[in-house]
């Protein structure tokens, strides 16, 4: 006789299309980012870039691969992709870098802020035009009078580019995606949690044997009742 298997944990239905919304807006969000970054890198390889591009493709892989699960065994296991368990551990470590990126991003934000002044206001050195200078004059007890100087390294590119309404809304762009990304990936890992602790608590699904009427008496005698059924951990 045919084995029959008792299912799993039920998923709703509105947490399959709400998880596929969630990793659709992650993928998005991952473009977005992907994009500015690479407009707000530096000529010396310096900028938003570095970190945020790395991070960004990696969640944009891995949501990936959650939505082909998803694609590949929507007729076996309708909802089920890659396993909780895994979920959890890989979106613990998204949501972390990406805290990681809010935090450099948003230093860099205020670098940049702090730079508007000296960069625009204060001299250029003229034996090194790369470093601008702000001189002040000081006045000792007995009246001598001396100048004392204080430098910044701002070369022309990186004031044009500080200057640039372009670039002040990328880096504030990528903040804002940054955070979105982080709420999203956290709202995952949170029902990965909850996903995972359900999965541990209930009994593990089974393939069900019947047996025919009448097995292990002599040939097929005794009493024609249903016998216990034979059940073999299923996973």
């Amino acid at each position: 006789m045919e084995p029959y298997r008792r299912s799993g944990p039920a998923i709703s239905r509105s947490w399959i299309i709400a998880k596929i919304v969630l990793q659709l807006f992650s993928l998005i969000f991952c473009a977005i980012v992907l994009g500015l970054s690479a407009t707000t890198i530096w000529e010396g390889g310096g900028g938003t870039g570095i970190l945020t591009i790395p991070i960004a493709s990696a969640t944009a892989a891995w949501t990936m691969a959650e939505l082909v699960a998803l694609y590949l065994r929507r007729r076996s296991s309708m909802g089920r992709g890659i396993h909780p368990g895994a979920h959890v551990g890989v979106q613990l470590v998204i949501f972390l870098a990406l805290i990681l990126s809010l935090f450099y991003t948003c230093m860099l934000w205020r670098s940049v802020q702090r730079s508007m002044a000296p960069c625009n206001e204060w001299q250029r050195d003229p034996n090194d035009p790369d470093w601008a200078v702000q001189m002040a004059e000081e006045v000792g007890s007995s009246g001598e009078r001396w100048y004392s100087g204080t430098s910044f390294y701002c070369p022309e590119s990186y004031r044009e580019m500080i200057n640039s309404p372009s670039y002040r809304s990328s880096v504030q762009a990528i903040i804002a995606f940054c955070a979105l990304l982080w709420v999203v990936h956290f709202t995952l890992f949170v029902r990965a949690c909850v996903e995972t602790q359900r999965r541990n608590s209930e009994r593990p699904a089974v393939i069900v044997y019947p047996q025919p009427y009448g097995f292990g008496y002599p040939y097929g005698g005794g009493p024609q009742r249903p016998a216990p059924v034979k059940e073999t951990p299923y996973r």
